[in-house]
């Protein structure tokens, strides 16, 4: 019976991680969009993030860090780089 259940939650896991991709690619594009412009106004990454207020902070930490996340990082983050890896 509980083979049953770690496969229900490990189901569970994939099926999130595959709902969340799409919403992580598009905040890792939105990201390096934002990331590219300070580098060409000469903005370092940390000036950056000194500049933003602490909840907008804290999402973002919330959106690259939470372990729930983790599949569909990786995985945006994939497809993020096989797409633009003829752009650069």
């Amino acid at each position: 019976m509980s083979g049953y259940v770690g496969v229900g939650i490990i189901g569970a896991y994939i099926l999130l991680t595959l709902l969340l991709v799409p919403v992580q690619y598009k905040y890792i594009k939105q990201l390096k969009e934002t990331q590219k412009r300070n580098r060409e106004r000469g903005v370092s990454v940390e000036d950056h993030y000194d500049q933003m207020s602490f909840e907008t902070q804290q999402l973002h930490f919330n959106a690259q860090g939470n372990l729930l996340f983790i599949g569909a990082n990786l995985l945006a983050t994939l497809f993020y780089n096989l797409k633009t890896r003829g752009k650069k």
